[in-house]
């Protein structure tokens, strides 16, 4: 791999929020996980989700819908309605298997669903696949605000230009 090259998001120590009220859930999707070089946070239930995710600035989510005090579903809305964090992948992860609770979560802005119990491989694909984006998405949303930079830089450049310009024919004028 060339140093120009983007590295594997399991080489940069991508940080995983794992949302769940059942202890047993958590700790599996972390042992399935945690030889890979992940960094894991936890919360209890959607509301603690919210809080985890400005202080831990996760690269992914896994968020379980059926939670009491705030649902999978709330949260995600809330995650999605928020600038800051809106463009962090979020997995729902829930044993709800019909086709209105998937379509609920597509349009509370998941990302993607797991089904319990959960499948270690498709667990891995999926995370390394969300990761990817995500590092794809960063790098757009970096780019974007050099460029943005460069244009503001160089309008001034040529605003000021402009005016020297003015004030140079006005005087020979």
């Amino acid at each position: 791999m060339s140093e120009d090259s983007p590295k594997d998001p399991v080489d940069r120590k991508a940080k995983i929020l794992i949302v769940d009220d059942e202890e047993a859930n958590l700790k599996l999707i972390i042992s399935m996980l945690k030889h890979h070089g992940y960094v894991f946070e936890t919360a209890a239930d959607g509301a603690e989700a919210l809080v985890k995710t400005k202080s831990f600035k996760p690269d992914l989510i896994f968020l379980d819908i059926m939670m009491p005090e705030m649902d999978g579903y709330e949260a995600c809305k809330r995650l999605k309605e928020d600038a800051a964090t809106k463009h962090i992948p979020v997995v729902m992860v829930t044993a709800l298997t019909d086709k209105e609770s998937r379509i609920k979560g597509l349009e509370m802005g998941a990302n993607d669903f797991l089904s319990k119990p959960v499948d270690s491989t498709e667990l891995m694909v999926r995370t390394k696949n969300l990761l990817r984006v995500k590092e794809f998405e960063d790098f757009l949303k970096g780019h974007n605000e050099l460029l943005e930079t460069e244009v503001r830089e160089k309008t001034a450049q040529l605003r000021e230009s402009y005016i020297d310009t003015i004030h140079k024919l006005t005087k020979v004028a």
